[in-house]
């Protein structure tokens, strides 16, 4: 790609230069230092490498340094400031800068999480309407150093002929700002390398579009500019200092460049900038005018912690805090239950998470043998799935059946989905799928007892039709089988419960109003409603342009993700759909949600799941289903390839060598809550059992706005999500007497998320079963265990990281 190096026209002692509207980025260009541009008005692209980002009114966005790009204006209103910062101002005062990387991108948090930008718009404003002196400049660099830079990886081998003159010449780049003050030349740089002069001065020339001789005198005026404005240095010092052989060709060089002597170019801008920085009025921006005149508390630019105190009365009045996070947990394929290492994470799963009900689907599927041939002809066989059942009996447990998919025998096509080829199509005559569905009702009831089985759930297919996915046939097809099939259980016994596939939000139809509609209009039995919320969609345009082959190849899917109120809005959605369209009293449940049922996405590993789980399950709209189901309780599943890695995004709150994830400990302090709720916000909920009370802090930030569009980091890490900040909570408890036993966990990076360690372990594919043992014990929350003797007043300090979360006990003695 052609590009060019340009020069950035600093003044002398001035170590910014600042333009608006310029015309001249528009072509594809680099040079040193940092970049700041603010758009004002209208809408403009910046292109970085071979990204392109758009950006709309107030927002901020950061060039690196040597970073090739564009910025060209979309709108005839477009009005954007740029802001450089000179590197050798920079590196003067942080050593660190050429290893570092700047990530500001305001547009990748939400409208609501603009506060570490705001921070950026008030110093900015504040320096470039009023400021005086490089103490401005300075704090500017100060912060976005601290909020958004980090270290450059280790580069990694290239071969690629324009990957290798870049990298090379990007080397000589940085050479020359580090090095410019002493003798350096091309040809000691060639040898250093191991390189062919020519060769090097000819790339050189062609990617930086100057000499290198040229370049390196360049890099020396600049230097030289911030020297000139101390009188009490003579310009033989100046010379020499910016790496100049002599006064004289120094002489030469300046006024070559500015037709002025470095004596009369000195002279000219100490009479012209009596106070300091040399910059032009920007205070009449309506922007900078706006932000620069924003207090700005000076902890807000030294620490990245968000303050804040909250004073409850124990003995306020509460309310009833509705737990439907422990009612049900998915295991995905009836099949996998038969899977002793699944057996055994759910029982000891169970000892920690109050489960109620396992959801699981399939039961119909060939692998469970439901249906065999003998010389008789066709007869059903309950053999594995009762073996199921016993087991869920077994642990107290529930189950929430989904009927499904189709008997090959039955299916009247061949369509599937997920690894182990459900049958997705209608049956071929209804009256063999309904002599299935009472076969195995009558084995359940006969077995267990109707007054056992009555407490069970019953989900007539797994989703609701949309792109063939889960349904083959049409939305009609559908309907009619829900309807058979309702009747027929509900003839069995009314005290049965039955509800419909989920409705799963993968369409703008209304696919709910309509099967509500149709049940109201034909009578058909319906004594619960679900739904599936996931906050990753398919592009399902780009997705079935695609050939698809079956089964599906999760890493084709392409995805982009959902607001992180989508969860709310769903609820709130069906909450209002459920209120208007159908009077009657049926239960509202989420059979099966998560961030998203890519079982490729890494975020599934980190500790961000812990927030995310407790702050959509304490949320108020949580309140509108009767449970909520996750998606699932293991990484063990069979619909989708199971990855040799022990972290790979799997949906599970365990991973497949039982180790136990962030998630995992979510589910765990959730079910340490009482039930009252004294005391609720934000960031924190206070509930109370008797005299014991349990407090819950959490630090939950969502994926930043590029990564929802559908970007993928090319590693796993954190950098995708929104940039936020610590939280300090100051806690005062009032009226709380007596002695209590208080246990604090910490539950972040540190303590409790495995995938962290795994990352600092080196991420081995292969663990052993020592290695495995180890992951096991270490990634737990923390705990403190300590007594205390409370007169009144209980004081308590939480410092909770990004992604983190601390749980408090507090239990009283009595004596």
């Amino acid at each position: 790609m052609k590009y060019s190096v340009i020069q950035i026209p600093y003044l002398p002692g001035c170590p910014i230069h600042v333009k608006v509207n310029d015309t001249n980025s528009e072509e594809l260009h680099r040079h040193s230092g940092l970049e700041i541009i603010w758009l004002f008005t209208g809408k403009l692209k910046v292109t970085i490498g071979q990204n392109d980002y758009h950006l709309h009114e107030d927002n901020l966005l950061l060039i690196n340094h040597f970073e090739s790009h564009r910025v060209v204006p979309q709108a005839l209103n477009t009005r954007f400031i740029q802001l450089h910062v000179d590197s050798l101002f920079i590196y003067k005062h942080n050593h660190d800068f050429y290893n570092l990387n700047y990530d500001l991108k305001s547009f990748k948090n939400s409208e609501d999480n603009q506060h570490p930008y705001d921070v950026v718009r008030i110093l900015f404003s504040q320096l470039v309407g009023q400021g005086e002196e490089n103490n401005d400049v300075l704090r500017l660099l100060g912060y976005i150093t601290s909020r958004f830079s980090k270290k450059l990886p280790s580069p990694e081998p290239d071969n690629r002929a324009s990957n290798k003159e870049f990298n090379i010449v990007q080397q000589i780049l940085n050479r020359v700002e580090l090095d410019f003050k002493g003798k350096i030349t091309l040809n000691q740089i060639a040898q250093e390398q191991h390189y062919n002069s020519s060769y090097l001065s000819d790339i050189f020339r062609k990617n930086a579009g100057v000499t290198f001789k040229a370049y390196l005198e360049e890099v020396r005026i600049r230097y030289s500019l911030f020297l000139l404005q101390n009188q009490e240095t003579s310009i033989t010092n100046i010379a020499l200092s910016s790496g100049f052989s002599d006064e004289k060709s120094y002489y030469k060089a300046i006024k070559d460049k500015f037709s002025l002597t470095p004596l009369q170019l000195r002279k000219k801008h100490l009479e012209e900038n009596q106070d300091g920085l040399a910059l032009t009025d920007f205070s009449k921006e309506q922007l900078i005018h706006h932000y620069a005149s924003l207090p700005l508390e000076l902890k807000a630019i030294e620490e990245n912690t968000i303050q804040s105190t909250i004073v409850k009365d124990i003995q306020a009045e509460g309310y009833e805090l509705k737990q439907v996070w422990n009612k049900i947990m998915n295991i995905g394929s009836a099949n996998t239950l038969l899977n002793q290492n699944i057996r055994d994470q759910i029982k000891e799963m169970r000892e920690e998470i109050p489960i109620e009900y396992l959801r699981f689907e399939g039961v119909f599927n060939q692998e469970l043998d439901v249906i065999q041939k003998d010389r008789d002809g066709l007869k059903f066989s309950w053999k594995f799935i009762n073996n199921i059942l016993d087991y869920t009996r077994e642990l107290e447990l529930k189950p929430f059946i989904c009927l499904s998919y189709m008997p090959l025998l039955f299916a009247s096509k061949s369509t599937s989905f997920f690894n182990y080829q459900g049958n997705t199509s209608p049956p071929k005559e209804m009256s063999q799928w309904l002599s299935l569905v009472q076969s195995f009702m009558m084995n359940c009831i006969n077995r267990y007892g109707l007054d056992t089985v009555s407490e069970w759930y019953f989900q007539i297919w797994t989703e609701l039709p949309a792109y063939g996915i889960h349904w083959s046939g049409t939305l009609e097809q559908y309907f009619e089988l829900y309807k058979q099939t309702a009747l027929l259980i509900k003839g069995i016994s009314p005290s049965l419960k039955v509800g419909p596939a989920a409705e799963n939000f993968h369409t703008d139809d209304q696919l709910s109003e309509k099967l509500l509609g149709f049940c109201r209009e034909n009578a058909v039995p319906l004594d619960f409603y679900s739904c599936n919320i996931y906050h990753n969609r398919v592009k399902f345009k780009d997705w079935l342009e695609r050939s698809q082959t079956s089964p599906v190849d999760i890493k084709l899917i392409p995805f982009q993700y959902e607001a992180k109120n989508h969860t709310r809005h769903l609820l709130e959605k069906m909450h209002r759909l459920l209120e208007t369209h159908y009077k009657e009293d049926i239960e509202f449940i989420v059979t099966r949600w998560n961030f998203s049922w890519d079982v490729t996405n890494f975020l599934h590993d980190t500790a961000f799941m812990a927030t995310f789980i407790i702050d959509h399950m304490l949320d108020h709209s949580a309140a509108h289903a009767k449970a909520i189901g996750f998606l699932s309780a293991s990484d063990i599943l069979y619909e989708w390839d199971i990855k040799s890695n022990p972290f790979f995004g799997g949906t599970g709150l365990v991973n497949t060598e039982g180790i136990k994830k962030s998630a995992y400990y979510a589910f765990v302090f959730l079910s340490k809550l009482g039930s009252t709720v004294f005391a609720k916000g934000k960031n924190y909920i206070m509930t109370k059992r008797g005299e014991n009370i349990q407090i819950l802090a959490y630090n939950h930030t969502y994926p930043d706005q590029l990564f929802m569009k559908g970007g993928q980091p090319d590693q796993h890490s954190y950098d995708i999500f929104e940039e936020s900040n610590d939280l300090l909570l100051n806690i005062h408890l009032q009226n709380i007497y007596g002695t209590y036993k208080c246990k604090q966990y910490s539950l972040n990076r540190d303590h409790g998320s495995a995938y962290d360690e795994w990352i600092r372990m080196g991420e081995y594919a292969d663990l052993n079963h020592e290695e495995t043992d180890y992951l096991k014990n270490i990634s737990r929350p923390s705990l403190q265990l300590k007594q205390l003797t409370l007169t009144g007043d209980f004081h308590l300090s939480l410092h909770v990281p990004v992604h983190g979360v601390e749980c408090i006990i507090l239990n009283k003695f009595y004596k």
